[in-house]
C-alpha cells in the first residue's frame, strides 16, 4: 500500500468517527434540542474564535493552498482543482435545486419563544441551508492538504480542522448538523472519487 492511500485510509477512518458521531447526536435530539444545547455554549471567545475558523475554511486557505501547489508543480494540482470545481457545483446544485426549500435555523426558528444567542457583527443566512458548504470546502481542502503533506499527525491535525468547521458552522448559527454531515459526506467523497480516478491511477503505471 502506498503511503498516500495509507492517508486516505486514515483520512476515511476520521470522517467515518466524525458521521457517527453527528448522526448519534441527530437522532437523539430533535432540532431545537440539536440547536439550544450548542448554542448553550457559547462565550465572546468562542464567537471570535469560530468567526475565524469558519471564515478561512471556504476561500482563504483553499486558495493558498492552490498557490502552493503551483508552487511546488505538485502532481495534485489537477486533482485539486476538479475536486473544488465538481464539489462546489454539487453544493451548489443541491442548495439551489433539490433543498431550495431548506431554511436554516434563524428562519426555522422565527417566532419561537426562545432567546438564541447571535454572534454580533455576523451575517446570518436564512435559506439554503441543506448541505453546508463551508464544511464540504473543510473536507474536501483538508483531504488534499493530508495527502500532499503525507504525514500521519498532519491528517489528524486537518481531520481535527474540519471537525471544528463544521461545528462552527452550527454554533455560528448557520446550519442545523444533518448540514455538516451531508456536507463532509460531499466534500470527501468528491475528493476521493478524483483522487482514486487520477492520482491513485497515475501511481500504479
Amino acid at each position: 500500500m502506498s503511503p498516500r492511500n495509507k492517508v486516505v485510509i486514515y483520512y476515511l477512518s476520521g470522517l467515518i468517527f466524525f458521521e457517527a458521531v453527528v448522526l448519534t447526536y441527530i437522532f437523539s435530539l430533535d432540532r431545537l434540542g440539536q440547536m439550544s444545547l450548542i448554542n448553550s455554549f457559547n462565550s465572546p471567545e468562542a464567537d471570535f474564535l469560530f468567526k475565524i475558523i469558519t471564515s478561512g475554511a471556504e476561500i482563504t486557505i483553499p486558495i493558498l493552498f492552490l498557490g502552493y501547489l503551483i508552487w511546488k508543480k505538485s502532481d495534485l494540482l489537477k486533482s485539486y482543482v476538479i475536486s473544488y470545481i465538481f464539489s462546489t457545483l454539487l453544493i451548489q446544485f443541491l442548495k439551489l435545486v433539490v433543498f431550495k426549500d431548506a431554511l436554516r435555523p434563524l428562519a426555522y426558528f422565527k417566532g419561537q419563544a426562545y432567546s438564541w444567542h447571535l454572534v454580533q457583527n455576523l451575517l446570518i443566512h436564512e435559506y439554503n441551508s441543506m448541505p453546508s458548504g463551508h464544511t464540504s470546502a473543510a473536507w474536501f481542502m483538508c483531504f488534499w492538504i493530508s495527502l500532499a503533506a503525507n504525514k500521519p499527525w498532519i491528517t489528524l491535525l486537518m481531520v481535527f480542522y474540519a471537525m471544528l468547521v463544521a461545528y462552527s458552522r452550527v454554533y455560528l448559527f448557520q446550519h442545523f448538523p444533518v448540514d455538516t454531515a451531508v456536507g463532509a459526506m460531499i466534500g470527501t467523497g468528491v475528493s476521493l472519487f478524483v483522487y482514486y480516478l487520477n492520482v491513485s491511477k497515475s501511481e500504479l503505471r
